[in-house]
């Protein structure tokens, strides 16, 4: 055993008349991609023939080595193996691997007295063979060639924790600091400038946003940055937004032929003061340089599939998003509400909707006001999240109710602030109501706001899909996936929670389970049928029970206290970077400060590669052309041939929900920085000289592009 061998190495070293100590080497020049391939060999001080060890041959080389110290002061060792040179032995190897750069060494050590029969005529004569007792087996990694002779080559190792200095692909590697030269050697950016050197934007005397304004030349192929009459020039008048090329007279880039001169190192400015005549090196009041803040987020800002680049400019503009308030509070001294308001529809075309794949995302602001069981979005007719009464997807203000410290009492008040989905699981049964025998979940989304101005609002979405990983059949009897975004977070590991052992664990969300088991169901005894009866937002019925109202079998309708927003469904899972979308972030705005950081996004946003939301498609996802089911504004008026007023479908008009109660329409405002799109094409990938993982350096250090 392994422990056995480690024994044998701690007493052969306490032995009166101990053995040599040899020292091996192992050397794997492409550990990335040939792992297994090496060459071994030891010093020769002991043996001038080959040492088996183990079962491998280690060839003699003249060698010495040192600094394999274990230092006490914390620092890490970088020893040095020097080679003899003999034949130009090692510089041939040198050249076939690369000078081993990135090679991986491992050194090993054992007492002469375990090494193998076979370096031996009769077997070993110093004691018993033994593969396990080896002393030491370290791991190091080329650091650098020191010195190349005819006589000897010097090498200087690594250990895998110390990559100060370390060469990844020719490239030093430096802590924090991004080791090429922005629009130089080693970065390939020649876009149109972005932010200045410290990530700030461009602003003019005033804190105005200043936008880069380049025209090309008609007709001319060129780039940007090839563009010569974008060279600054004393004689031209130039205006806010002009953006010009400055030529380094001292530093050159490196060119591919030896024998020319390389191109000066260009520097880009924009203008931020209207101006003739005025350098613009050190000038910050007229122009502000273009620079790069030597961050990875510096270069996903350059490098992306992104064709239009947002810049802020001019004063702040007023913003916002229509919202619905819904005033549906508690009577005081208890949680029973008196004030309702709400929105619903049960018509076939939305609910049959939410029998397969769908999203559903919707914005909300609900408060600490809000009754016990106050509803967000309901899609059956009761809720009180006690088994089981959620018969299909429920978002609500949570049921349990506290029990107030020395008291019995859990009829009235003491309710919970937290905001929950209920839904039935993965597993639901066809003859019993038995929680052993269906899976039924909650999951905790956040937490009531606070009441009153300024209004706190959140984003939920619902994706509810196909997943082959957690398939259970096939077509009806497919369990499928539903996941909850809120604020455009992913709230857990919906495959985590498989299991009846797990169904009710906060914070767990799960697969769904399949339509044919939905539509067997045939247990309930109040009408319980697991499959969406209504759309309704705002409010849920409320059916008490021991823990909630006094009779139980009178419904309350709890209507939230807060506000309603944007809310949309699709007959599809829209994909993350969809999600993150409809997540807007709002510009911040010049000198002033918004209460809200993030607002919903508009329908007439949703452009371009976005357009999929809104059903016209970009002509390569053709899947998502027709995938909106309906978008409500939070708009209210008069619905189209009834004369009930309710939350209006602005993209179709055919799914109006009608609104009851008492609610108020409201605009929720906000002010934004503007921003001007420019077009800014640049390569997805940027083709780094010396990025890990791709091959060469720079323009001109034996680079393939």
């Amino acid at each position: 055993m392994a422990e056995e061998g480690k024994n044998k190495v701690a007493r052969s070293l306490l032995d009166l008349q101990p053995t040599a100590i040899l020292e091996m080497f192992r050397v794997y020049p492409d550990r990335t991609n040939k792992p297994d391939q090496w060459l071994g060999f030891h010093g020769g001080s002991i043996y001038s023939d080959c040492i088996t060890w183990q079962g491998y041959k280690y060839e003699p080389l003249a060698m010495e080595t040192e600094g394999f110290d274990i230092l006490g002061d914390g620092k890490l060792a970088r020893p040095k193996v020097r080679v003899a040179n003999e034949n130009n032995i090692i510089t041939q190897l040198l050249q076939v691997h690369k000078d081993f750069k990135n090679a991986k060494f491992v050194r090993k050590r054992v007492s002469v007295k375990f090494i193998d029969d076979e370096n031996f005529e009769g077997g070993n004569p110093f004691g018993e063979p033994d593969s396990k007792a080896e002393l030491t087996d370290e791991t190091w990694l080329m650091g650098r060639k020191t010195q190349e002779s005819k006589l000897f080559v010097e090498f200087e190792l690594n250990s895998p924790l110390d990559l100060e200095s370390f060469s990844v692909n020719s490239r030093s590697v430096v802590a924090k600091f991004c080791y090429w030269q922005y629009r130089g050697e080693g970065c390939r950016y020649q876009g149109l400038p972005i932010e200045k050197d410290n990530g700030d934007e461009f602003q003019d005397l005033n804190g105005n946003g200043v936008a880069p304004n380049y025209s090309p030349p008609i007709g001319s192929p060129v780039s940007f940055f090839d563009d010569q009459s974008a060279i600054w020039s004393s004689s031209r008048d130039y205006v806010k937004g002009d953006v010009v090329i400055t030529k380094s007279p001292t530093i050159f880039l490196a060119n591919p032929n030896p024998n020319l001169k390389g191109e000066p190192l260009k520097t880009v400015y924009v203008c931020v003061q209207n101006n003739k005549g005025q350098s613009p090196e050190g000038n910050p009041s007229f122009w502000q340089r273009d620079g790069c803040t030597k961050k990875l987020s510096a270069c996903k800002k350059r490098f992306n599939t992104i064709d239009l680049v947002g810049f802020k400019e001019s004063q702040n503009i007023n913003s916002g998003f229509n919202a619905v308030k819904i005033s549906g509070r508690k009577s005081d001294g208890d949680n029973v509400p008196t004030n309702t308001g709400l929105f619903h529809t049960t018509v076939p075309e939305l609910t049959g909707q939410l029998t397969g794949e769908f999203t559903i995302m919707g914005w909300v602001n609900i408060n600490i006001n809000s009754p016990v069981g106050a509803g967000v979005l309901s899609t059956s007719p009761r809720d009180d999240q006690f088994w089981p009464n959620t018969q299909y997807l429920n978002i609500n203000a949570n049921t349990s109710l506290l029990n107030v410290k020395g008291s019995s009492n859990f009829k009235r008040g003491n309710k919970t602030n937290q905001i929950s989905a209920s839904y039935f699981g993965y597993k639901i049964s066809s003859s019993t109501n038995h929680p052993n025998s269906n899976a039924y979940r909650t999951i905790n989304l956040n937490e009531e706001q606070s009441a009153g101005d300024p209004r706190e609002w959140v984003q939920y979405v619902i994706t509810h899909s196909k997943d082959d990983s957690v398939i259970n059949g096939a077509g009806e009897d497919q369990n499928t996936l539903i996941k909850f975004y809120v604020d455009g977070q992913l709230l857990s590991d919906p495959k985590n929670a498989n299991t009846i052992s797990t169904a009710n664990a906060a914070g767990k969300q799960g697969n769904f389970a399949s339509l044919t088991q939905r539509k067997n169901m045939n247990w309930g005894t109040n009408g319980e049928i697991a499959l969406p009866q209504t759309f309704m937002l705002g409010a849920v019925e409320f059916y008490g029970g021991r823990r909630g109202y006094e009779l139980p079998t009178t419904p309350h309708t709890t209507s939230m206290n807060g506000a309603l927003g944007p809310w949309a469904v699709w007959n599809r899972p829209i994909n993350d970077e969809e999600i993150k979308f409809l997540y807007k972030s709002i510009p911040s705005p010049n000198n002033f400060s918004n209460t809200l950081d993030f607002a919903p996004r508009d329908y007439y946003e949703c452009t371009g590669r976005f357009a999929t939301l809104t059903g016209s498609g970009d002509g390569k996802q053709s899947y998502a052309r027709n995938s909106l089911v309906a978008w409500w504004d939070a708009s209210t008026g008069l619905i189209p041939s009834t004369s009930d007023i309710g939350m209006l479908d602005i993209h179709t008009g055919n799914l109006h929900l009608t609104g009851s109660g008492e609610f108020t329409g409201i605009f929720q405002e906000y002010k934004e920085a503007p921003l001007t799109l420019l077009p800014n094409p640049t390569p997805e990938f940027p083709n780094f000289g010396g990025f890990p993982g791709t091959d060469g350096f720079s323009y001109a250090r034996d680079t393939q592009v």
